[in-house]
């Protein structure tokens, strides 16, 4: 006899009879044969059973100057998948020479795509970024977002002698650190 659990948010439940059950997912997006494991023995006393599932798509965020396909790539800014509140999952990854970094395994489907959430956490140190959590969702197996990093702008900084008002120092080096 089947039993069909529908997930919400990652979670679901049913009264399952104690036995071994095989499983299969309908999931939009994801790669349903991935579903593991594949089979359950429900027993007494044990009342969670953990599934996960893959994909198979990847969403390339290329990084530039201006926001551009063409534009001057920033290396090493950092991206993480994020739920819709902000909330981290997996690991970091990083702008590369061109300016692409790429979220492996993301669902995809021609209609009802998941809505996949992201957000920047940093950049090289000479670019401004956005750290606000961005959706999109993928209707192809692979997809690229354009992303800007304007540099950062041009401040003048002065350094005078605090005891002669406004004599400027002939030479030195000030670090700014943040």
């Amino acid at each position: 006899m089947a039993k069909t659990v529908t997930i919400t948010n990652g979670s679901g439940t049913a009264n399952l009879l104690n036995g071994t059950y095989t499983v299969t997912a309908e999931s939009t997006g994801y790669d349903n044969i991935s579903i593991d494991p594949s089979s359950v023995s429900i027993e007494s006393g044990t009342d969670s059973y953990a599934f996960t599932i893959s994909a198979t798509g990847t969403l390339t965020i290329h990084v530039t100057e201006d926001g551009t396909s063409t534009g001057t790539p920033v290396i090493g800014a950092t991206f993480i998948r994020t739920d819709s509140t902000g909330t981290e999952y997996g690991s970091l990854i990083t702008t590369d020479s061109s300016g692409n970094a790429f979220f492996n395994n993301i669902p995809y489907a021609q209609t009802g795509a998941p809505v996949i959430y992201y957000k920047q956490t940093a950049s090289d140190g000479n670019h401004e970024f956005d750290a606000t959590v961005k959706n999109t969702t993928l209707t192809e197996q692979t997809s690229t977002i354009e992303v800007q990093n304007a540099l950062g702008a041009l401040r003048t900084i002065t350094l005078t002698d605090a005891n002669y008002s406004n004599l400027p120092i002939d030479s030195a080096t000030l670090t700014l650190t943040n």
